[in-house]
């Protein structure tokens, strides 16, 4: 939780695909490149509104779920 992405983090994880700007690369379902970590708002977009940071969390939220139930 912040005001931009920090930078520590998607370095300090090994086989972690970044993107542009150092930022988590994730697919349509905010997954990364290890499929047990989702990311959303700052870390993906760079610096972005909070409504989109908001609305990552809940899609991420919403992938997690189905990850976790198998669908």
């Amino acid at each position: 939780v912040g005001v931009s992405p920090n930078p520590i983090v998607p370095k300090s994880v090994e086989g972690l695909e970044l993107g542009r700007k150092n930022t988590i690369a994730v697919n349509e379902n905010m997954q990364s490149s290890i499929p047990t970590l989702f990311a959303g708002g700052d870390i993906v977009r760079g610096g972005a509104t909070v409504i989109l940071a908001m609305g990552d969390g809940r899609k991420a939220a919403d992938s997690m779920d189905k990850y976790l139930q198998g669908i």
